[in-house]
């Protein structure tokens, strides 16, 4: 059985950053990233317009 403390799904952008992320913040901490058959077919690969992001300011 696999066992992890943080579950990640999808390897697109925000999944890839919050993984990079939380693993910098808790290194003692097992990340698993669930993705599609194909790593490189993210929603991300396909945006067309741009990239939505929210900024606290």
């Amino acid at each position: 059985m696999l066992q992890t403390d943080f579950l990640v799904i999808g390897s697109g952008i925000a999944g890839l950053t919050f993984a990079v992320k939380t693993a910098q913040r808790f290194p003692d901490k097992k990340i698993t990233i669930l993705t599609k058959v194909n790593t490189d077919e993210t929603n991300t690969k396909y945006a067309q317009g741009g990239i939505a992001v929210v900024n606290d300011l």
